[in-house]
Order: structure tokens, then C-alpha cells, then sequence
């Protein structure tokens, strides 16, 4: 793809690297074109959030395989009640969390979509 797909500024920012092209004024921008800073800054909003919720799945399945393995070698009868409430909660909170990064998931995916649509129509 050798589309130039400069913003207002005259810069490209991908993927959280330094803007990529040199600095032009805002008044020779084409004012046809919309500024693609705004539609960036959203998506990647959506992709840091996803992100965010995958790291907290991530800490969340840790957590159940660390009290699952305590639970294993617990002799308290009254700790192993403790570490099953525990791990009924972890437990919910995954499916909750698996639940909502889905629909997030396909959500920022149709941004991308969308976002790339724009682009190829520059």
C-alpha cells in the first residue's frame, strides 16, 4: 500500500511509533479529506482497551491455576472453603470479562474495518 496517508499535521502515527513524515501546517492540509488524527485517536482507544481487558483475563487465569494448585496441597478444611469461594468468584469474573472483551473485541474490529475504508477511499 503506497497511499499516503498523512493527517492535518502532515504526519502518520501508527501503532504508538513517532510520527512518520515531516510537519506541514494545518492551512495547506486538502480541507476534502477528514483528519484522520480524530479516527486514529479512537481506535486506538479501542485497541488499548482490548488489550487491557486480554492483560486482566491473562491475571485472572494465573490467579485460578496459583489457588487451584493451593488448593491441591490444602490441608485447613476451612482455607480449602476459603479458596473455593475464591475460585467460584475468579471464575465468574472470567466468564464476565470473557463475555465483554468479545463484543469488544468485534466492535474494534469494525472500526478497523471502517477506519480502512476511509483510507482506501483517499
Amino acid at each position: 500500500m503506497n497511499q499516503d496517508t498523512r493527517g492535518v499535521q502532515g504526519t502518520t502515527t501508527l501503532r504508538g511509533r513517532e510520527p512518520v513524515g515531516s510537519p506541514e501546517p494545518a492551512s495547506n492540509s486538502n480541507s476534502n479529506s477528514p483528519p484522520a488524527n480524530p479516527i486514529a485517536a479512537e481506535l486506538f482507544r479501542s485497541l488499548a482497551e482490548v488489550k487491557g481487558q486480554a492483560q486482566f483475563l491473562l491475571y485472572l487465569a494465573d490467579q485460578i491455576e496459583d489457588s487451584l494448585e493451593q488448593l491441591a496441597n490444602e490441608s485447613d478444611s476451612c482455607h480449602g472453603t476459603f479458596l473455593c469461594k475464591v475460585l467460584g468468584m475468579y471464575s465468574s469474573q472470567l466468564e464476565t470479562k470473557h463475555q465483554g472483551l468479545g463484543d469488544k473485541i468485534a466492535e474494534t474490529c469494525q472500526e478497523v474495518y471502517v477506519t480502512v475504508r476511509e483510507y482506501d477511499t483517499l
